[in-house]
């Protein structure tokens, strides 16, 4: 076995490793990623064992993404985006909730609000994928003080949010989870594109909707707000209707999309460093709020629209 393919699988994470010999050939597979930086995953849902090289350099993968960002975005917007705490510091007027940092609010102040409102969420500063987030929930002060004390001694690193209270509306696909839209937004000569949002919605019991935590996602229309795409998860399973609500995918509504529109196009204006941006967005009891700013991968688009949107992208944040 050539050295790069054995190197290839013993790097590759073993959540990813039921794709080789699925993906049509392991070498192109490790071809691929050593040569490109697709990622496993990537090669998978894409197709790419079934596309020849043209067809693929038409993907916005992940790699390709961030080469591209490194040239669109500014350093200072680009730290911000990474840190949620900056975020919320930067963008508080649209959060419509309290976020409380350890670098800013002592332990005291963390507990009393966790006894106050019964229940908070916990994130690292700097993941994604909802990756690490947890649903703190209880009243009593022993609870908040030892979960609280055993958080800051393990990681410094986090934020403790207020609980988004979601408009039924969007409930009726998950329950249990906050469900999203991402809006990405492309902000060039003082102008705000609205680029291939979509939905996200969670599976049932869970509290996160992110895709990488098994969540499903379908496209939006950006100008009316109609879900126009079968849903899908990371696995590249497809879904006409939300497996554990029933709740169908393709037509659906979205509620009050013009004040998203307006909302995230005022959120672009306030980082004019920035020329992208995925802005994760909830829409709460009393109207749209910011979850959180993302650096914005394009897999939720690309696999429900089922192309590659490389090209149109380079287009709008270069003006080519």
């Amino acid at each position: 076995m050539h050295p790069y393919l054995i190197a290839y699988r013993i790097l590759m994470p073993r959540r990813y490793r039921h794709y080789l010999g699925r993906a049509g050939g392991d070498v192109d597979m490790c071809h691929e990623c050593l040569l490109h930086g697709t990622f496993y995953e990537e090669y998978c849902l894409y197709g790419f064992a079934h596309k020849d090289d043209r067809h693929r350099r038409l993907y916005l993968t992940d790699a390709v993404r961030d080469h591209i960002c490194r040239q669109i975005n500014g350093r200072e917007g680009s730290r911000v985006v990474m840190d949620k705490y900056r975020s919320y510091e930067r963008l508080k007027e649209f959060y419509h909730r309290k976020v409380w940092s350890p670098r800013r609010d002592t332990a005291e102040e963390i507990v009393a609000s966790g006894m106050k409102y019964g229940k908070l969420v916990c994130k690292p500063v700097n993941q994604a994928g909802g990756r690490g987030v947890s649903l703190l929930t209880g009243h009593d002060e022993e609870y908040w003080r030892r979960v609280v004390a055993e958080l800051l001694a393990e990681n410094f690193g986090i934020v403790f949010e207020e609980v988004i209270a979601q408009d039924s509306s969007l409930s009726c696909f998950n329950t249990s989870s906050v469900n999203t839209v991402r809006m990405n937004t492309i902000f060039r000569n003082g102008q705000v594109t609205h680029f291939y949002p979509f939905i996200r919605t969670g599976r049932q019991g869970s509290f996160v909707d992110n895709g990488a935590q098994g969540g499903l996602f379908a496209s939006i229309d950006a100008a009316s707000g109609i879900i126009t795409t079968q849903a899908y998860d990371e696995k590249g399973k497809c879904y006409d209707s939300h497996p554990d609500s029933g709740t169908p995918f393709c037509g659906f509504q979205i509620p009050l999309w013009d004040d998203l529109l307006a909302m995230t196009e005022r959120m672009a204006h306030t980082m004019p460093d920035m020329t992208y941006i995925g802005w994760d967005m909830a829409l709460a009891m009393d109207g749209w709020c910011c979850v959180e700013a993302n650096k914005g991968e394009f897999v939720a688009q690309q696999l429900t629209l089922g192309r590659g949107l490389r090209e149109e992208f380079e287009s709008l944040v270069f003006g080519k």
